[in-house]
């Protein structure tokens, strides 16, 4: 049965742009909770296998493409991989929308050159643990909308004072995995917590969450394949998974992390100009 916390938004249409595992569990989350399932378009890259899970999930529905959803969409979310900004490129955003990237490391400035309008950034940690109701999320800046959307789906909301902070949250948000990888080390963990909970308050309060999000498993081989999974190519899970593999601390694999992110956020997009943005 649908829950109604969501009841607010019936006149209002959300679009997804990347219906890929994190877009199609925020589709899923949105449905479930009252959004009315006809005020929801979802768009993606064109993959087969992207079209079957989006077939599984009951959605094919609401596929439309990249230019409809932003003509007319009141509220975007931008769940596409940080290496694919730069399909993003060209869109016209109705000047009353509502645009939020979902984006890992892209900044307010890179969003703004590359969108030509101002974007909200959030960083939620990983699908699963929002279909399990356990989910976190930072928001930079503040947004009344999504103070009412977010929580609405279940997520524990951190709104941040700076941007800045979003690197240390977004490492936050790897930890799960982090953890388990120094676990199969027997690497310490308290002492980097307390190090990184001076500089960033409130990273002890994702340390607790993120040991109590670990999912249990069967074999050492189940575990491994977590961590893959929760390591994109060129992100910031798998900057701190190398560190640790090639022999650092468990503070030094965690500022791995936080560089990384600092790294995707001063880049600036380069664009191809034989890249469509039709179907993300």
């Amino acid at each position: 049965m649908a829950r109604t916390k969501l009841n607010f938004l019936a006149d209002k249409t959300i679009g997804i742009i990347g219906c890929g595992h994190l877009g199609r569990t925020l589709a899923a989350e949105l449905v479930a909770h009252g959004l009315p399932k006809e005020k929801l378009l979802v768009s993606y890259g064109g993959s087969a296998s992207t079209l079957e899970r989006i077939r599984k999930a009951g959605l094919l529905e609401n596929i439309s493409d990249n230019a409809e959803i932003c003509g007319k969409s009141n509220i975007i979310f931008i769940a596409v991989r940080p290496q694919a900004i730069e399909r993003l490129k060209g869109l016209s955003f109705s000047k009353n929308a509502l645009v939020v990237s979902c984006m890992a490391g892209i900044s307010s400035t890179s969003l703004k050159n590359t969108l030509g309008i101002d974007v909200i950034r959030i960083m939620p940690s990983g699908p699963d643990t929002i279909k399990d109701r356990k989910g976190i999320v930072a928001v930079y800046p503040r947004s009344d909308i999504l103070r009412d959307i977010l929580p609405g789906i279940g997520l524990k909301v951190f709104e941040l004072p700076e941007e800045e902070m979003m690197h240390a949250f977004t490492v936050g948000v790897c930890l799960p995995a982090a953890l388990l990888a120094a676990g199969r080390m027997e690497l310490g963990t308290a002492h980097a917590v307390k190090i990184m909970e001076k500089e960033y308050p409130g990273f002890e309060e994702i340390y607790t969450w993120a040991k109590g999000v670990l999912p249990n498993f069967d074999s050492d081989e189940e575990r491994e394949e977590y961590i893959k999974k929760m390591s994109t190519k060129g992100g910031i899970t798998e900057a701190i998974i190398d560190s640790l593999n090639s022999g650092s601390t468990f503070i030094t694999a965690i500022r791995m992390g936080a560089a990384r992110s600092r790294e995707i956020s001063a880049r600036e997009p380069i664009f191809d100009t034989s890249t469509t943005c039709s179907d993300t």
